[in-house]
């Protein structure tokens, strides 16, 4: 393409954050592997991670299909279902297999719903398969693409004024894909939030709590705010002060045990947004996590979060066998220091090794090219 590739600086610094903070969460994680010691999880983001990375995707990806529909006036379905193919099934269905073969799960009747990206549904019901239960996550997206593109290619509408039209529904034309965004948003929030109080925890419910495209929409609102650059939007969001503040809440996030669990993902995806916006031009954030180090864990995030728990299975499993004599709290250092390491070596291997040639092929498909589109 001979068009400059759209960069989004600090995206893969936030990606960088979500992918460490859910490996940390995980390491004493009982599900994934016992280190035969009493762990000390880190407070840092908890297991909200995944909450960040829906809302940096729902931005990403809708952001890009703007760009797309303003040079080539509508959006490539197919081409942009290659990209997500080639993009995450590979890997995915890599470390599947290896997976279930290493932990000896694969003899399981939920397997199925992996296969065709719905790990969601048994991980609602607790009916996963322990050893890929993160795969969850990767199933919402998934699912979430499955409309989104569409709904982006029919709801472009022209601008104008007819005859005898309110400014309400002149607005509503001249902002339809907005609308139509803080529809499809609002609606799934207030659904789950009538089924619980109508039904409580029941099946559809967790569905719903654990489905969560509004958290995708809030990214995806976002990005339409921010592409069409509205002024009250741009103002408060780029506030650097704000901005700063937004990655101090995400990353020391036990703050939201104060909020109603119905809504708590959803401030927490808003405060993402804030944190997302906050670093783009051309704003000049506080805390900038666009440097080196933040980009290189960040282009590889998605192996990160693909891999990691596989990683701790073994190392939990060996680290056992070796009796370490030492304190609980050296033993707790040297684990989380030495997971990370070893997380980010094999990330980077599956990257240069595996994951680039499918790369190379995704670009054959993008009609706008991106240095952030690592993971959209």
């Amino acid at each position: 393409m001979s068009e400059k590739a759209i960069h989004l600086p600090g995206l893969n610094g936030l990606r960088a954050l979500a992918a460490l903070t859910v490996l940390w969460g995980h390491v004493f994680q009982k599900d994934f592997g016992d280190w035969g010691i009493e762990g000390m999880e880190l407070p840092l983001m908890r297991f909200d991670g995944v909450t960040l990375f829906f809302v940096i995707s729902g931005f990403l990806i809708t952001f890009l299909l703007l760009n797309e529909m303003e040079r080539s006036g509508t959006v490539s379905i197919p081409k942009f279902y290659m990209r997500r193919v080639l993009r995450i099934w590979p890997l995915y269905y890599l470390f599947m297999v290896v997976t279930l073969c290493v932990t000896q799960t694969w003899n399981n009747s939920s397997i199925w719903y992996y296969c065709f990206f719905g790990a969601n549904i048994p991980f609602a019901f607790g009916l996963g398969i322990w050893s890929i239960a993160h795969y969850w996550s990767i199933g919402v997206e998934e699912q979430f693409y499955l409309f989104w593109p569409w709904v982006m290619k029919y709801a472009n509408r022209r601008e104008g004024k007819k005859v005898g039209e309110s400014k309400l529904l002149e607005y509503v034309r001249n902002n339809y894909l907005l609308c139509v965004s803080v529809l499809i948003c609002v609606t799934w929030i207030i659904a789950k939030i009538v089924i619980l109080l109508l039904w409580g925890h029941c099946g559809v419910y967790r569905f719903l709590a654990v489905t969560r495209f509004d958290c995708l929409m809030i990214g995806a609102i976002g990005a339409i705010l921010y592409y069409q650059k509205r002024t009250w939007f741009m103002k408060v969001m780029q506030n650097k002060w704000l901005g700063a503040l937004a990655i101090l809440l995400l990353v020391f996030s036990s703050w939201t045990g104060f909020v109603p669990a119905p809504i708590r993902h959803q401030v927490l995806a808003v405060v993402s947004l804030f944190a997302i916006v906050g670093q783009l031009e051309p704003c000049r954030p506080l805390l900038n996590l666009e440097n080196r180090l933040f980009d290189s864990v960040g282009k590889i995030s998605y192996g990160i979060y693909i891999i990691h728990p596989l990683l701790i299975f073994l190392l939990s499993s060996l680290w056992r066998k070796m009796e370490v004599p030492l304190g609980e709290l050296p033993q707790v250092i040297i684990i989380y220091v030495g997971i990370t390491i070893l997380t980010y070596v094999v990330a980077w291997l599956s990257y240069r090794y595996f994951e680039k040639p499918f790369l190379r092929l995704k670009a054959r498909f993008a009609i706008v090219q991106s240095q952030n589109a690592l993971t959209a």
